[in-house]
């Protein structure tokens, strides 16, 4: 799909690491993490996506045995907020307008993607369309028929995924683990061309947009011995 331009923002934790507890970092086959839900605002680029945030940064996070892999289960709420407005002019034919929020995470073990690579956690295309079509009530009259019709559209969603990677086999050593992120925002025209996403009020919400949010967040990481894949 075609990411090219927004105005919006991406709402995104900066997520601190919780400590491994009761044993040395040389010993570690399994580690725990965890997020507050905090928001900071990043900007989303010209190319519709934002910059990558890093959820957990761990260093020394597990040791692998010789052949062993790593499987690590990253959990997060996702926010999505999408608005558009649809304007018709009488007689004009059909007129219609979308927008687009997602969320990708992915993680890496020592700097490199864990499988399956980069998940889509949280993804919602919304698009209206609307006709007017006017004619006399009485035919065979002369009559004028003039204006537009605006049609708005705002959601506001919040839930809760979870996706378990995994790679393998890995030297034994100390692994450092990181868990990733990004956005993506994109509203389109009639033509299907890609615009500024806009805002407005509706229903006493000030700041109906388009845009993602991350909230709380866990990250689990264990060693695998027995393993294989199909």
């Amino acid at each position: 799909m075609r990411l090219v331009f927004a105005s919006s923002v991406f709402a995104l934790s900066a997520l601190m690491a919780a400590p491994a507890v009761a044993q040395s970092a040389a010993s570690n086959k399994a580690f725990f993490a965890s997020g507050a839900d905090l928001l900071h605002f990043a900007p989303v680029t010209g190319t519709g996506k934002s910059d990558v945030v890093t959820l957990f940064s761990i260093p020394a996070a597990v040791k692998t045995s010789n052949g062993g892999a790593v499987s690590a289960t990253l959990s997060m709420e996702a926010v999505l907020w999408t608005y558009n407005l649809t304007t018709a002019i009488v007689n004009g034919g059909k007129s219609s307008s979308s927008s687009r929020a997602a969320i990708k995470a992915w993680i890496e073990v020592d700097g490199v993607q864990m499988e399956p690579g980069k998940v889509v956690y949280a993804d919602r295309l919304q698009a209206t369309g609307v006709t007017l079509a006017l004619t006399c009530a009485v035919p065979d009259t002369t009559c004028t028929v003039d204006g537009t019709l605006e049609l708005e559209l705002f959601q506001a969603t919040k839930n809760a995924n979870a996706f378990t990677f995994f790679l393998g086999p890995l030297s034994p050593t100390l692994h450092t683990v990181e868990a990733k992120a990004r956005a993506f925002i994109e509203c389109r025209d009639s033509d299907g061309l890609v615009i500024a996403c806009t805002s407005s009020t509706l229903a006493g919400y000030t700041n109906a947009s388009t845009q993602a949010a991350i909230g709380k967040a866990t990250l689990m990481i264990e060693e695998q011995q027995n393993w294989g894949k199909q």
